[in-house]
């Protein structure tokens, strides 16, 4: 691969973003979608972005909990293991792709990749896995704009506020969460 922009940051590189191992695929379009379709992608992603933040809610530590929320623990560790086993025979119908490093921000994500095909300026979709319990991929418009060595960059397309706002709080989520384990050693060693 070869550098074909050279603008200095990017702007989906600047700010708040989350790094993470994820199964990643590009998907070439000849244009990018448009109206319907677009709309129905944005919907999907703003439903499976609220799946996923469903599924990381944990439970506040320090306070004893009551029965009624270790009754509903239990229940959520069952619903847990059915979407881990229906996810899994879904992968055996269809394989996920490989899982890459990747950082993700609300605006964009970039990725590391041996693919050499790739063109500054295409158009398509990045299906990113979010959760391997849920079978479905988060599958955002987006436009490459840059390949530097083996790091391929999007920017997302323009969406609607409310899938915005969700992909906004999910990054924000991991994010948080990723500085939280970052300070994890530091505390324990004071």
């Amino acid at each position: 691969m070869h550098t074909t922009k050279d603008e200095g940051t990017r702007q989906s590189d600047e700010g708040l973003g989350c790094h993470d191992r994820l199964p990643l695929r590009w998907v070439q379009l000849p244009a990018l979608p448009a109206g319907e379709e677009a709309e129905h992608l944005a919907e999907s992603n703003a439903k499976l972005l609220a799946a996923v933040a469903l599924l990381e809610e944990h439970m506040k530590s320090g306070d004893e909990p009551s029965q009624t929320e270790l009754e509903l623990q239990r229940i959520h560790h069952k619903l847990n293991l059915l979407l881990e086993l229906v996810s899994g025979f879904v992968n055996l119908q269809s394989p996920r792709p490989a899982a890459v490093s990747l950082r993700l921000s609300w605006q964009g994500v970039s990725w590391e990749t041996a693919d050499t095909g790739l063109v500054v300026g295409s158009v398509g979709l990045v299906e990113i896995y979010p959760s391997r319990v849920l079978p479905q991929a988060l599958r955002w418009p987006a436009r490459i704009a840059a390949i530097v060595g083996n790091t391929v960059s999007v920017d997302f397309d323009a969406v609607p506020d409310y899938c915005q706002a969700a992909l906004e709080r999910h990054v924000f989520q991991h994010h948080r969460r990723e500085v939280a384990e970052a300070r994890q050693p530091v505390r324990q060693g004071s």
